[in-house]
């Protein structure tokens, strides 16, 4: 296997590896600290603590003012791509990802915001859409260059408690803003001429709704997921030691179904329920005896077909 001498000589002293990364570090510094990036990162943080974004001018500007935001932009990339090409070994100083032709740098991130500069390369009406995701987030976008054409979906809820659908058709193109607010709106980029460069803003909630994906062509639901990163990290907690048998975290579990959001207490109750029928019941019956709880219609439903199929378990309600 052929070894690049650069590869080669770093294995025997990393040293020069840790020097490239300081300079990034050092550049993206010296940006944040520049008069004209500084108000506008500083009020990221109040932005993402909850204040409003007309209380935050010098970061609305960026999403009204396209001259701003290409200024913006273009003063990080002058900052970071020369210390990179001096740099080799050196990596972005940003969390980044790429995934089926769109790239994401997340520039900073304060409390429940984030500023990114996201890059859609050339799609194809190839493979249409069959689905549509909507998640709970506030969202402001300006395109710095290229083009692309999209659908702006909005949707509500019909009789037969699926989703009704509406979508509008948009040229989206450099110099043109954009913004995104609540569960109930989202977009979809159906075909980009050549790439698409946006600046964007984005803000979860402090109690973010389920995300919901519906089918395009009938408005069915399909999946739902919390929208609450900490409750998604609990639920894949409940679901290992769930796998695990670990019936001495029953207790844990049944705790768990007193607080928090709907769909973590009801998480909870399954596996607490499937790993100590004793704990998982009695939290099951207190659950349904509450009547003040959003829950508790839902748990007596289940409470009276657990007893039907299985009788045995009214000893233990009786014990």
């Amino acid at each position: 296997m052929r070894i690049d001498p650069i590869v080669r000589a770093l294995r025997s002293d990393p040293a020069p590896q840790r020097k490239a990364q300081s300079k990034l570090q050092q550049a993206r510094a010296s940006w944040q600290e520049a008069p004209a990036n500084r108000a506008a990162l500083h009020q990221l943080a109040q932005f993402g603590s909850g204040e409003a974004l007309a209380d935050c001018p010098a970061l609305q500007n960026l999403f009204f003012c396209p001259f701003a935001a290409a200024e913006f932009a273009a003063s990080l990339v002058g900052a970071v791509v020369p210390k990179l090409s001096e740099c080799a070994l050196g990596h972005v100083p940003f969390r980044h990802q790429y995934s089926g032709g769109m790239a994401v740098i997340q520039v900073t991130e304060a409390g429940r915001a984030a500023l990114s500069l996201v890059l859609y390369e050339r799609t194809s009406q190839s493979s249409a859409a069959q689905t549509v995701c909507f998640t709970d987030s506030e969202r402001h976008e300006m395109a710095l260059a290229g083009s692309a054409r999209m659908r702006l979906l909005s949707w509500t809820a019909n009789t037969d408690g699926n989703a009704e659908i509406s979508c509008e058709p948009l040229h989206f193109a450099r110099g043109q803003a954009l913004c995104l607010t609540g569960i109930h709106t989202t977009k979809q980029v159906e075909q980009v001429d050549g790439r698409l460069v946006v600046l964007r803003l984005s803000r979860t909630p402090a109690k973010p709704a389920p995300s919901m994906e519906f089918r395009l062509s009938d408005g069915a639901l399909v999946h739902q997921a919390s929208g609450n990163r900490q409750d998604s990290r609990h639920e894949m907690m409940l679901a290992l030691l769930g796998k695990m048998g670990r019936s001495d975290a029953a207790p844990a579990m049944a705790a768990m179904t007193e607080d928090g959001s709907d769909h973590l207490r009801w998480q909870a109750l399954r596996e607490c329920l499937a790993l100590d029928t004793g704990t998982g019941f009695a939290a099951l019956s207190k659950l349904a005896a509450n009547v003040g709880d959003s829950l508790a219609p839902q748990a007596a439903g289940l409470k009276d077909n657990l007893i039907r199929t299985y009788p045995a378990l009214t000893l233990m309600e009786n014990a």
